[in-house]
Formats: C-alpha cells, sequence, structure tokens
C-alpha cells in the first residue's frame, strides 16, 4: 500500500545533498522517510546503489529497513544497509591484510569474550572470587574504549613481541589478564565488537590511500537512530562523509538512553557546531498515538534541559487520558494490571495488544505471580535469548570451527555430544599444542596418532570436523548446518528431556534456509557466520498472541495498542543509582520511551510499600507531568505529599548560587524545575545531585 508522504517527509526524502539532520520525534515515520530517501536515491537520481550506505544500531532494523527497500525498487537494493559492526566487518574482510590479519578472523560476542576471560585468568592462575569475569571484562572493554591509539598496534602489528613482552612484565592482576586476553586474541585472531570498529578507525588514521578508496565507494552515507551515535560511531561517519559531504543522520535526542555503553545526545544536539554547513528537517508530526498521549510525553519531556527544543503534535482522532493509579502494595500493582488486561480481553483485544514495561528486569518477579494467577498469557523479552542459548551457540562453534579450526570452538564442541575427554585430558592437550605451536585440533589429530587418546568418537569428530573444513567450500550453509549437526550433535538434543533445545536447533536451520531462500542462491558460510556473529539479542522477534514483559530499553523502536509502565517509585524509577543531572535527564529520556511507545492507552502505576513492606515513594518524574492530563484512579494522585504546595510557587534562588541546608549542609544550585518546584543541590559532602522542594528552610551563602 502506498503511503502518500506529508510535505515535511517529502522534503526528507527529496533533498538529498549536503549535511543534514532530521530531529524526528517518536511514531514521525522515520523508516518510511529514509527508506523512501533510498529509494528515491536510486530510482529517480539514477544514484549507484553501491554508493549509498545506510547504517543503523540493529540487524532486525536493518533487515526491515533492507525489505521496504526491496518493496520500492525491487532488486535495486544493492546499498549497503546494516548495522556500524557489519559495515566495519565488510571494510576488515576487505583490509585486514593491512593491519596484518586474515579475511577468516573469527567475531566474538560477549559471552566469548568471557569465556576468553575465564581461560587467560586459569593460565594465569589468577582467582576470580574477588572480581568476576564479566567485572574484568567491562574494565578490559573500557581500557579499549580510552587506550584504542595504543591497543590497537600491539593487536594488528607484525610482530607479537611487544605485546607479549607486555603480557610478561605485568605487575598487578587487571593489565595481566588484560594483556593474556589480548594475545589470545592477536593469536587466534578473534576480534570482539569493539575491535572492529576501532580496527577500522586505526587503519582510516593511518592509511590515506585506503581511506580514501572508502571515501570514494561512500557516495551518500546515512545513519539511522543518530542520537545513540558513540565517539567512535560518530568518527567514522566523519570520515566516510569526508569526500562528497552527503551525510544525512536521523533521530530523536529525546530518546538518547544509551549512554552506559558509550552513545553521547551531544552529538545529535552539536550537530550543526560539527558541520556549520548542515541543514535541518524537522519532523514533529506523530502518527502513532493518540493527542492525550501526546500531551503527557510533551509535559514530561519539557522537564529536560539539554534537548533541541520542539513540540511534538498529532492529528490523530482523540482518545481516552492516560492513567494513573497508585495501589497500597506492588503486589497490588500487579493484579490491578492483569484485572486491566482481562477486562480489555472480555471486550475483544488481543493478548498481544498489550505491554508492560519495567525498568529493570528484576522487577517482572510480581508481575510474573499476578499473571500465573490471573492465567495472563505472558511472555518476558530480556534476559538470555533465543540467540544467546547453549545449544544455537554450540552449533554455530561448530560451523566456526570448521571455518576457521579456531581453539576456542574447538572446546566449544570438543564434548557436544560427551566423547570421553575430560579436563585433564584437555590440559595435556593444551601442554602439548603449546609445545607444539600447534592448534588444539592438529594436537588432537597428533595425540590420536601416537595413540595418547583413545579413537573411537575423538576419530570421528577429529576426521568430521577436518573433512568438512577442507570440503566448506562446496556446500550451502544449509547443508553443512545439517552436517554438522550429524557429527553427533543432533542425537544428543534428541535424547535431551528439554525437548525445546532440540525445537530451538530445528528454528535456526529453518531460518538459515529461509535466508538462502530469501537471496534466491546458496549462501556461502563466511557470510553466515558474519551474520550470526553482528546478531544482537535484541533483534529477537516473536509473534505470539500474548502479552509482553519487557524492559524498557527493550522496548525501545516498538509500539503497542495499550502500554503499562509500573513500578512509578523513587529510586526505582528514576533509579537510585543517579549520580548527577545528565543521568537524571536520560532517565527522563528513558520514561519518555516508554510513554511513546503507545497508541491507544496509556497506564502509570505506582505503589505505597514492595514486596519486603518498606513505604515506597511517588517517582518524582511523575511531578514532570501536568496532572490535567491524567486520569487519577480512586484515591490516587500526583504531587508533594504536603497540602501546603501552594505556599512557594517560585523559586528563591538562581542557578549558582551557594545555600545551606541545616541537614546536608552546603551546596551549589545547579537546575532549578518551575513545574516540580524542585531545586537541584550539588552539596559539598555528598555524592551526587539531591532535588530539594523549594518549601525546604534553606539560607543563601556568599
Amino acid at each position: 500500500m502506498y503511503i502518500t508522504p506529508s510535505s515535511d517527509q517529502l522534503r526528507v526524502i527529496e533533498e538529498t545533498e549536503g549535511y543534514q539532520r532530521c530531529a524526528a520525534v517518536p511514531g514521525s515515520g522515520k523508516t518510511f522517510c529514509l527508506t523512501n530517501r533510498i529509494a528515491y536515491l536510486i530510482t529517480e537520481l539514477y544514484i549507484d546503489p553501491a554508493s549509498i550506505i545506510g547504517l543503523t544500531f540493529t540487524n532486525k532494523a536493518a533487515g526491515s529497513m533492507r525489505r521496504r527497500l526491496k518493496e520500492l525498487v525491487g532488486d535495486a537494493d544493492h546499498c549497503f544497509m546494516g548495522t556500524f559492526h557489519g559495515f566495519c566487518n565488510l571494510i576488515l574482510k576487505e583490509e585486514s591484510f593491512h593491519l596484518n590479519w586474515p579475511r577468516a578472523f573469527t567475531i566474538i560476542d560477549q559471552a566469548d569474550q568471557t569465556d576468553l576471560v575465564r581461560q587467560a585468568a586459569e593460565d594465569l592462575g589468577l582467582s576470580l572470587k574477588d572480581m568476576t569475569a564479566q567485572k574484568y571484562l567491562e574494565d578490559i572493554q573500557e581500557f579499549k574504549l580510552s587506550h584504542e591509539d595504543f591497543y590497537v598496534p600491539l593487536m594488528t602489528g607484525p610482530d607479537r613481541a611487544p605485546l607479549a613482552e607486555l603480557a610478561g612484565g605485568a605487575e598487578d592482576n587487571f593489565h595481566k589478564l588484560l594483556y593474556a586476553y589480548m594475545l589470545r586474541q592477536r593469536d587466534h585472531y578473534l576480534a570482539d565488537f569493539t575491535d572492529l570498529i576501532h580496527m577500522v578507525l586505526y587503519l582510516f588514521r593511518t592509511d590515506p590511500e585506503v581511506l580514501g578508496a572508502w571515501q570514494d565507494r561512500c557516495m551518500y552515507v546515512l545513519c539511522d537512530e543518530f542520537q545513540d551515535v558513540s565517539r567512535d560511531q560518530q568518527e567514522l561517519l566523519t570520515l566516510l562523509s569526508g569526500k562528497y559531504h552527503n551525510l544525512f543522520v536521523i533521530g530523536d535526542d529525546d530518546q538518547n538512553i544509551y549512554g552506559w555503553r558509550g552513545s553521547k545526545v551531544e552529538y545529535m544536539i552539536g550537530f550543526a557546531d560539527h558541520f556549520p554547513q548542515a541543514k535541518d528537517f524537522p519532523l514533529y508530526e506523530n502518527f502513532r498515538s493518540t493527542p492525550e498521549i501526546v500531551a503527557v510525553a510533551n509535559s514530561l519531556i519539557d522537564a529536560n534541559r539539554n534537548r533541541i527544543r520542539k513540540k511534538m503534535f498529532t492529528n490523530n482522532p482523540h482518545g481516552e487520558k492516560p492513567a494513573y493509579n497508585c495501589l497500597p502494595s506492588e503486589k497490588e500493582e500487579a493484579l490491578w494490571i492483569a484485572d486491566q488486561i482481562l477486562a480489555d480481553i472480555r471486550s475483544g483485544r488481543k493478548w498481544q495488544d498489550h505491554a508492560v514495561l519495567v525498568r529493570a528486569a528484576s522487577m517482572t518477579r510480581a508481575l510474573e505471580e499476578a499473571f500465573v494467577d490471573r492465567r495472563v498469557p505472558y511472555k518476558i523479552l530480556s534476559g538470555a535469548r533465543f540467540y544467546g542459548s547453549e545449544e544455537i551457540r554450540t552449533v554455530l562453534a561448530y560451523l566456526r570451527m570448521i571455518y576457521t579450526l579456531d581453539d576456542l570452538d574447538f572446546e566449544k564442541t570438543i564434548n557436544h555430544p560427551r566423547r570421553g575427554f575430560g579436563k585433564k585430558s584437555l590440559e595435556k592437550l593444551k601442554a602439548l599444542s603449546a609445545a607444539k605451536d600447534m592448534k588444539l585440533i592438529d594436537g588432537l589429530g597428533s595425540m590420536i596418532l601416537d595413540g595418547t587418546v583413545k579413537k573411537g568418537p575423538l576419530l570421528e569428530y577429529y576426521q568430521g570436523i577436518m573433512r568438512l573444513h577442507a570440503t566448506f567450500e562446496k556446500f550451502s550453509s544449509s547443508e553443512l548446518t545439517g552436517m554438522v549437526l550429524d557429527l553427533g550433535y543432533r542425537k544428543e538434543l534428541q535424547t535431551d528431556v528439554d525437548q525445546r533445545k532440540l525445537d530451538n536447533v530445528s528454528e535456526l536451520v529453518a531460518a538459515i534456509d529461509a535466508m538462502e531462500k530469501e537471496n534466491e542462491e546458496p549462501l556461502p558460510l563466511e557470510e553466515l557466520l558474519a551474520h550470526f556473529a553482528l546478531f544482537s539479542g535484541q533483534d529477537d522477534d516473536h509473534d505470539q498472541d500474548t502479552v509482553r514483559i519487557m524492559t524498557v530499553h527493550t522496548a525501545k523502536g516498538l509500539e503497542f495498542d495499550t502500554v503499562f509502565v509500573n513500578g512509578l517509585v523513587e529510586g526505582q524509577f528514576p533509579s537510585k543509582k543517579l549520580t548527577n543531572q545528565d543521568e537524571m535527564e536520560e532517565e527522563r529520556r528513558l520514561f519518555y520511551v516508554a510513554v511513546t511507545r503507545a497508541r491507544r492507552m496509556l497506564y502509570l502505576s505506582g505503589y505505597q510499600s514492595n514486596s519486603m513492606y518498606q513505604s515506597a515513594r511517588q517517582s518524582s518524574f511523575l511531578q514532570d507531568i501536568d496532572p490535567k492530563l491524567l486520569t487519577m484512579i480512586g484515591s490516587s494522585y500526583i504531587g508533594s505529599p504536603y497540602p501546603s504546595r501552594e505556599l512557594l510557587t517560585r523559586a528563591g534562588f538562581a542557578v549558582g548560587d551557594t545555600v545551606r541546608h541545616k541537614v546536608f549542609g552546603r551546596g551549589k544550585i545547579t537546575g532549578i524545575n518551575e513545574k516540580s518546584l524542585t531545586y537541584d543541590v550539588d552539596f559539598e559532602d555528598l555524592e551526587g545531585i539531591r532535588r530539594i522542594l523549594f518549601r525546604a528552610k534553606m539560607t543563601k551563602e556568599d
């Protein structure tokens, strides 16, 4: 069905030249504009599709845009449309020899990285009791982010000696583990997501010829969800567009919620500072939500200061006011949500029309109990997902094994199924392989040959892997998947009491088969492995008729007829972990994302006491919303618990004033919120900002 674009959307689609920023509110048709803009470049301006680069953050979003583009332009959709990591992988597959890496390097995900940390710690004799593998990994990634010019040359130089020397000379445990981890990466050509973009940036900075060649190929660069870019991604976009100066970015600064992983809203807000010649294309009309929901969203986000000033509007028909209910307890809140959904179902609605958005995955217990009690079918979209399950990871490890013969994948596959090769045998194999400077699979072959290990299943494994490694280029990915399953893992799954594992693997096989049918030709193993290596857990999709329970981060980009946002109590939403004004504004943006997922009806709720019978205070974010925009259920109300709210309606101090609080002592006013009648105060003896009511008795100091 053809959709006629609005005048603002048409401008976004047809004005194609130069540096351009499109600030787009929720539900304004960002994907529609982006795909139609690319289609316009191809079908109306006859731009070579291969010179168009479209970048986004998830494979799901990229896949959706590719499908829409194919509907618009047919088989002329040969432009790149994928993630930043996917594009960096594409570059490195062509240019890795400049960095002394082979084309067949392996991309490792977070679970692989954690395994690598554990193995490195084990080799070093380090205990992970005081500091978990996950915490070490976080610190390693933090080191890489702040030392990219230092670590990338060590990982890619012609000689491993400098890195080995650092590994041998490290004194503290962190640096010992860091360099041992990096040495394993280098020796086995293992790149994590952080490495992909850092290696590309290092290559571009140090090799003008390579940079020039890629700039020549990137005539038009487009970036979706630009508000979420990190410093490295911003630099990559700047470099790629450096020749033709055609960079189009689209996003919503009010939906920047990934500061914890390096994204900076300032790149969206300050786009014109970076590119002074940039043009602005606003998209402020929301086609998703009712005017009542839009009004609540506007009222909420107006409290943020660090943003592009804009007013979202909609021409959709009016609906019900969003509702707020404060229940006596967390349990009663969850039961109330279940009962509201059941009432909707009785009126003819579907389960899948409803979503409950929580601030954190740990907040689902009361909901699950209530839904079980009321027999509400639900699915939690968080935690371990399809592509993170052990059985899927094992099949993918088998496929990587026949491609690269990597040691990490050897350890993941050798005992699936069990082949009588325990920990002691593996330690012997590692020692032998290290002494002979060979891969573990080659060491196994040597041990089989000299009779050190029994043949039987190990010989079958060795011969099967080596045979498929020698011949994988002759087969499609779907054929190879069947072949690796025939090495014994299929039988293990067939005898497992948890038949969901076999069902998941069957679903994976079907997905690979569908990918080949969609491509209309066999899919090379290299491309399949790259696809799954870059696949994010956020990309999983489920179409069952159930109520969705998910975190707000997971819900970003989704929409539902009816949305419940629960747990609106201070310390939970907003989180008690916030330490400064920037974090508070990001938390408010997170609430804004939750509110704007609703199409037809929005329910907000909180409680007076939690499951531990501790009293709970109403979320301060509710005070950012004009109470007239909400329907109060029962005796619920929004505002200060004090009846004298009107006694002081103006700020008595200004930003920058030094004040003294009778308990917190001396501090400085860093912000004023006229809506909630509060000051943000940075007290000298406290960590982080405190939000203080205007009515507080504070005195001004010089």
